[in-house]
C-alpha cells in the first residue's frame, strides 16, 4: 500500500471521527437551548398514584376480611413458632449477660481504684550491696561451726 493511500485513509478516519464528535457536541448543547417544550402532567383520578392507592386499599380490606383471627392455629403460625426461640432461653441468655456485665463492671472499678504499692527510694542504693556474698574478700570464710542441721 502506498504512502499516499495510507495518508488518505487516515485523513478520512480523522474526518469521520471529528464530524461525529462535532455532531455529538451539537446534539448535547442543542437539548439545553430549547425550553419551549414543556409537557404538563395530566391531572385527575386516572394517574398511577390514585390507581395504586385504590388497589392497596382493596388489598387491605380483603386481607382484613379473610385473614384468620388471632386465636386460630394456622399453619403459618405453627411454622413461625417452630423457628422462634422460646422465652425461657432468652431469659437465661439475658441473665448470663447481666452477670457477665456486672463482673466486667466490678473488674473495671477494681482496676480504676487500684494503687501501686509505695516504694521506698534509697538515697544511696549501693548500700544494699554491702551484705552481698560476692563482695567478700578472698580467703574470708563464714564460721558455720555453731550451726545445727535440723532433721525433718
Amino acid at each position: 500500500m502506498s504512502l499516499a493511500r495510507a495518508s488518505l485513509l487516515l485523513r478520512q478516519k480523522h474526518a469521520v471521527g471529528s464530524v461525529s464528535l462535532i455532531q455529538r457536541r451539537f446534539a448535547s448543547h442543542d437539548s439545553h437551548a430549547h425550553d419551549e417544550h414543556h409537557h404538563s402532567r395530566e391531572a385527575g383520578f386516572s394517574t398511577p398514584f390514585w390507581r395504586n392507592t385504590v388497589l392497596l386499599s382493596l388489598l387491605a380490606v380483603g386481607f382484613y376480611k379473610w385473614a384468620p383471627s388471632p386465636n386460630q392455629d394456622v399453619y403459618l403460625t405453627r411454622w413461625l413458632a417452630q423457628y422462634t426461640t422460646p422465652s425461657e432461653i432468652w431469659a437465661a441468655i439475658n441473665e448470663k449477660h447481666l452477670s457477665l456485665s456486672q463482673q466486667a463492671s466490678h473488674n473495671t472499678i477494681l482496676q480504676a481504684d487500684a494503687k501501686r504499692p509505695n516504694v521506698h527510694r534509697y538515697r544511696y542504693p549501693q548500700i544494699l550491696d554491702t551484705g552481698s556474698p560476692h563482695l567478700q574478700p578472698v580467703g574470708r570464710v563464714a564460721d558455720t561451726s555453731s550451726t545445727a542441721v535440723r532433721s525433718g
